[in-house]
Formats: structure tokens, C-alpha cells, sequence
């Protein structure tokens, strides 16, 4: 039973296959109808081959109908093949559904032959239509780039604009804007920061002195707080100070009490010590000198001795070694006084500095008064040090006379000076000891000036902090602003409600009578056809009643020294103020010229000047626009236009601007008219 089974299953797979095989070999029969139809048959005939395969198809249809009913049969003995049957179903299914769409495509591809046609004829008369229609549309692509050539080359041209060269008038004028501004303004300032409550004038309103310009609300300002606190520190600067300083009790009280300084007073206290300082000085001075002068001739001695010995002994080159030792003393006391000579003078300079710059009457720099204590003590010690250096150029002075008599000096021991010497050292001891004390007596007095000095300013600095506190308190309540001056208001910077700043200007005030100015730049070769003096009218002239311009001065433009000048005018008017735009013009009559043209229509190289006339040329597809070059002079010209002399007709155009450079020769096309 196992063995039968699996033979049905065998044979139904090869079934399978040769119906698959069959449907294969259907579609190929098929394909081969359908070129033997095409090469054999009109299109009756291929109706007629249609019928004949349609009965074909149905004869095979029925004897593979009649194996599937076979098998159907066959396999309907055994139930556990049903599966199988669906499947073989469904492929028969599938298999006549291509055979139908195989069919209808085949019908509409034989309908679009025409009748009386062949299928070869039909593909040779396709194959022609396709070549006449590829031949068609080159031709017209060939057409219509024939056509617009011209616009598709215009495109990549220079876009010129142009204008006619014609008779104009050439007006050689100067003309300018500027803005009217005073000759004398008057800024308001305001010392506070505070905020506005009202404005009370408007711009270019006239105002008297004292006329309230603005009212500010009630309220300590950022400047009082600061007062204040700089109050307070003055204050515990002069207590510390008060309290620290090195001075009597009495002069402290005297200070306290608000007593000034008696400058006289200190002049003469410290002249006093300045006298004591310089006589000691003096004769500490003289004693030294009186040392030294003795030192000296005691050397001098011990050469002359030392000279005498040689001679005896006749033994030459010593005096002559002696001679050459007197000789280099000689050359150092002469550079000795040079050098004094020279220290001499410097003090002297600086004591007539001091006495041109303060004069015998030094009261009147009491407000400076430590300064001036600090001169006159470096006045003092400028005519000490002169002394000084008088007394050792004194000395020096006699020492070499005595050098250069040196053959004629007393035989005398050089123990002779020893005891000399010791006396005047002596001597030196004490008055070195005055001139310390009277150093230092000094020093305290000058000391003790500078801490009163010191103390009142500390006083008068806390004097003036209260003081600006009380005035700020007097304006924190109804204060206002007022014009310090009569005149125009050409400036209001706040408004009702703003917060001012500090120092800033709050309202600018034109003076009575002032003269108006204003200035704009000009090419230099421009400013060369002007002079100073020279006046200007405005150029709506019929705006103004009394105008009046006159220009002042030429100045350079500080934006193009080279390039630029700037004309200033002095202006005056009953129409005019301050703020005000003003354009004046000022120059030649204007004169007509037959041939000009627009500045930016001449250009330049270096064979001269020339402008492009535009030529028009004909062709068959359109006008052709070339640029030539035409040399020209340039007769006269203004701030817009040039009159011309050259080779070019009247009416002729001109190039003015292009989109890209041009030159002479160069095609290019026009700017749209709109």
C-alpha cells in the first residue's frame, strides 16, 4: 500500500512538471505565432491565426483538462492528496490568466497596424517618422537660436548708459551746505545729579538773565551725600592733625578759635634763625679757611726747603722736578676756582629767581604759604653756599699767589704752621658746635611753621566741606535753573522727568548780537576761484529778506589736507539761527557752451582726456551698439557738467556709466529705459 502511495505521489510531481513544461512550451508557441503572423500574414490573416490558436488552445486546454479530471479522479481515492489537488488548481488558474492578458496584448499591438499594411512595413514607416521628427526638432532648436542670438549675446555685454552732447550752460559756482552755529554760546551747566520736574522754555525762545529754564524736584542730590561724607573726613583730618602736631598750646588755641596765620610772623622767626645759622656758618666758614690756608703753606714750606737742599748739593733735575710740582699745584688751584666761580654764579641764579618771583613782599602768597617757606629756605641756603664758595675761592686765590712767589717766601720750618694749625683746629671745635646748634634751631623753627601751616589748612579744607554742604542744602528744596545769561536758546538736552548728570550742560543760550558762522568743504582747485572777503548768496535766495555772507577764512579740511579746503563765512540775518541748514552758492555767471556734456562722461589716461561715443551699427538681426573713443579738451566745467572741445558732433552720445569697463571698440548694449 506504502508503494502505491508513493508512486501516485511521484507520478503526481511529474504531472506537475509536465504541465509546467507544457505551459512553457505553450508561451514559446505562442512567440512563434505571433512572428510567423507578422512575417506571413496581412491582418486578415492574423484574425484567422488568432480563431486557429484559440482553437488550438482550447483542444489543449480540454486533453490537459481531461489528465487533470483523470488525476482528480485518481487521486480521489485517497483522501490524504488534497492538498496536492489545490495546488495543481491554482497553477491552472495562473496558467490561463497569462494566456488571457498574452492574448489582449497581442490584440491591441495588432490593431494600431494599419490596414492594407504589413508588420514590416509598419516598423520601416515608424523608424522613418522617428527620423523626420528628430530632423524637425533640430531644425527648429537650429531656428530659435538663429533668432535670439542677439538677446543671448546681450546678456553678457557691458550695460551702458548714455546721454546727447548738446548746449547747456556752465555755471563755474561754488556751492555748499552747512549747518548755522554761534560765534558765542553760553552752555548751562549743572553741578548735581538731579531729576526735572519742569521745562519752562522751548528752543529758540529769547530769554532774560536770571529767567527760570528749568524747576527740579525736591530731594537731596547724590552730590549733597558726597559733601556730606567729605565734611566729615575733613573734619577728623584737622582733629588728628590738631592733635598730633608739634606746636605750642597757645597757637594751637589761636588756630581753634579760627585766628589766621600771621605770615609776617613766620618770616621773621624764620629769618631770625636763618641769620644765627648763616653767621655761624660764616665763621665756621673763615676758621676752616683759616685752617687750610695754613695747611697750604706749610707744603709750601716743605718744598721750599726741599728746593734749597738741592741747589746745595748742586744736583740738577731735583729744582726742575720741584719747578714742574709748583707748576700742577698751580693747575689745580686754577681748576679749584673755576669750579667755585661756577657754583658762585649758580646761587646767584637761583637768589634772583627767588627775589623775581617773589619780591621783598611775601604776604601776598599767604594762600600758598607752605611753598613759599620751602623757597625762601632754599633762598636762604643758596646765599649761605655762596659764601662758602666765595670764601674758598678766596682762599684758593691766595694760595696761588703765594705759589707763584714761591722763590721769594721767608725761610721758614714747616713745624712753624704746626702750632697754627692746632690753634685754629681749636678754634674750628667751637664754632662747628654754633653752627650745629644754629642748625638745629633752624630746623624747629621751620618745623613748627609747617605744622601750623599744615594745621590751618587742615582747618580751612573742613571750612570749605561745610560750606559746599550748606549751599547744596539751600537747593534741595524749590531749586531751579536759571539762565545766567540774556540771549536765544538753541539747545534743551532734558526733559520733564529725566535724571541730569553731574557737570553736564543742561541748555545751550545763543548771546545778543552774536554772529552766526558755518563752513563746508570744497575741492582745492574750487577754493582757488575764491578770495577772502568775498561774499555768497543763498541758493533759494527768495527765502530770505536780509541775508548776508561774507567769507573769513580758508582752512585745510582735515579729512584730505591735500584734496579738500574748507570755506568759513560769517553769516547774518533776521531768518537765520543757530542750528539752522543754510547752502549758499558763490562764484561766476553762468555762460552757454554748444557742446557739453556730464563730468562723468569724461574720462582720462595718460594720452589726455576722452569721452566714448556710442556708434550704432545695422545688421540683420538688430542694431549693434560699439563704443569709440573721441580726444577732447575740457573748457570750462562746474560741480555737474564740463563744455568740450574735440572730435565729436553735436547730438552725438555719450557713454556716461557702464556695468564693467569699456573701452574704445568694445560692443555693448543699452540701459533699459526703465
Amino acid at each position: 500500500m506504502s508503494k502505491d502511495r508513493e508512486f501516485d505521489e511521484n507520478n503526481s510531481f511529474v504531472d506537475d512538471n509536465n504541465l509546467i513544461d507544457d505551459t512553457n512550451n505553450i508561451e514559446q508557441e505562442e512567440e512563434m505565432k505571433y512572428s510567423d503572423s507578422e512575417n506571413e500574414t496581412s491582418n486578415n490573416e492574423v484574425l484567422e491565426n488568432t480563431d486557429t490558436e484559440e482553437n488550438n488552445k482550447n483542444s489543449k486546454h480540454s486533453k490537459k483538462q481531461k489528465d487533470i479530471d483523470a488525476k482528480a479522479s485518481y487521486e480521489y481515492e485517497d483522501t490524504e492528496d488534497i492538498e496536492d489537488d489545490d495546488d495543481t488548481d491554482d497553477l491552472e488558474k495562473a496558467f490561463e490568466e497569462e494566456t488571457r492578458r498574452m492574448n489582449e496584448k497581442k490584440l491591441k499591438r495588432d490593431a494600431r497596424i494599419p490596414k492594407g499594411m504589413t508588420p514590416q512595413e509598419y516598423k520601416a514607416q515608424k523608424r522613418k517618422d522617428a527620423i523626420k521628427n528628430i530632423a524637425i526638432a533640430f531644425l527648429a532648436a537650429l531656428l530659435v537660436l538663429t533668432l535670439f542670438s542677439n538677446t543671448i549675446m546681450n546678456y553678457t555685454l557691458p550695460q551702458v548708459a548714455t546721454t546727447y552732447v548738446g548746449s547747456n550752460e556752465i555755471s563755474p559756482q561754488i556751492r555748499g551746505t552747512g549747518t548755522l552755529t554761534a560765534g558765542s554760546t553760553y552752555d548751562v551747566v549743572i553741578t548735581q545729579t538731579r531729576k526735572i520736574a519742569t521745562v519752562e522754555v522751548k528752543v529758540g525762545q529769547e530769554v532774560e538773565k536770571d529767567q527760570v529754564l528749568f524747576t527740579l524736584e525736591d530731594a537731596e542730590s547724590e552730590e549733597l551725600e558726597a559733601a556730606k561724607k567729605e565734611a566729615e573726613d575733613a573734619k577728623d583730618a584737622y582733629d588728628l592733625e590738631m592733635f598730633s602736631a608739634d606746636i605750642p598750646a597757645a597757637d594751637i588755641q589761636s588756630i581753634r578759635s579760627g585766628a589766621s596765620l600771621s605770615f609776617d610772623k613766620f618770616l621773621q622767626e624764620l629769618a631770625e634763625a636763618n641769620e644765627n645759622y648763616s653767621a655761624a656758618l660764616q665763621a665756621d666758614t673763615d676758621v676752616q679757611a683759616q685752617i687750610d690756608e695754613y695747611e697750604y703753606y706749610k707744603k709750601i714750606a716743605s718744598l721750599y726747603v726741599t728746593a734749597d737742599e738741592d741747589r746745595d748739593k748742586s744736583t740738577t733735575g731735583t729744582t726742575t722736578m720741584s719747578d714742574a710740582d709748583i707748576v700742577y699745584q698751580q693747575t689745580l688751584l686754577e681748576e679749584q676756582i673755576k669750579n667755585l666761580e661756577s657754583e658762585i654764579a649758580d646761587y646767584e641764579t637761583k637768589i634772583t629767581e627767588f627775589e623775581s618771583m617773589y619780591g621783598k613782599d611775601a604776604q601776598v602768597y599767604e594762600d600758598s604759604s607752605e611753598d613759599f617757606i620751602n623757597a625762601y629756605n632754599s633762598y636762604r641756603e643758596a646765599i649761605d653756599n655762596k659764601y662758602v664758595a666765595e670764601s674758598k675761592k678766596g682762599v684758593a686765590e691766595r694760595e696761588k699767589a703765594k705759589l707763584a712767589d714761591f722763590g721769594n717766601l721767608e725761610t721758614r720750618n714747616a713745624s712753624y704752621y704746626d702750632g697754627l694749625i692746632a690753634s685754629a683746629e681749636e678754634n674750628k671745635k667751637q664754632t662747628a658746635q654754633a653752627l650745629t646748634e644754629a642748625e638745629k634751631t633752624r630746623s624747629e623753627v621751620l618745623a613748627k611753621i609747617k605744622a601750623e601751616i599744615a594745621l590751618v589748612q587742615k582747618r580751612t579744607d573742613y571750612e570749605q566741606a561745610q560750606a559746599k554742604v550748606e549751599k547744596l542744602e539751600e537747593t534741595a528744596i524749590g531749586a531751579t535753573i536759571n539762565a545766567p545769561v540774556a540771549g536765544t536758546i538753541t539747545n534743551l538736552a532734558y526733559k520733564a522727568g529725566e535724571s541730569t548728570k553731574a557737570n553736564e550742560t543742561m541748555a545751550t543760550i545763543q548771546l545778543e548780537g552774536q554772529v552766526l558762522t558755518m563752513s563746508f568743504s570744497v575741492t582745492t582747485e574750487q577754493a582757488k576761484k575764491v578770495k577772502v572777503g568775498q561774499s555768497a548768496t543763498a541758493q533759494n535766495a527768495w527765502a530770505y529778506s536780509d541775508l548776508s555772507a561774507v567769507l573769513t577764512s580758508i582752512t585745510n579740511d582735515s579729512t584730505d589736507p591735500n584734496g579738500h579746503k574748507v570755506l568759513n563765512f560769517e553769516v547774518s540775518g533776521s531768518d537765520l539761527s543757530a542750528g539752522q541748514s543754510l547752502s549758499l552758492v558763490m562764484g561766476e555767471n553762468a555762460v552757454t557752451y554748444d557742446l557739453v556734456v556730464p563730468n562723468s562722461a569724461i574720462r582720462e589716461d595718460n594720452n589726455g582726456k576722452f569721452v566714448l561715443i556710442l556708434e550704432s551699427r545695422s545688421t540683420p538681426f538688430g542694431n549693434r551698439y560699439i563704443a569709440r573713443r573721441a580726444d577732447i579738451t575740457v573748457v570750462a566745467s562746474d560741480d555737474s557738467n564740463s563744455a568740450i572741445t574735440g572730435n565729436i558732433e553735436p547730438y552725438s552720445y555719450v557713454i556716461t556709466t557702464a556695468t564693467a569697463p569699456v573701452a574704445s571698440g568694445d560692443q555693448v548694449r543699452l540701459q533699459d529705459s526703465n
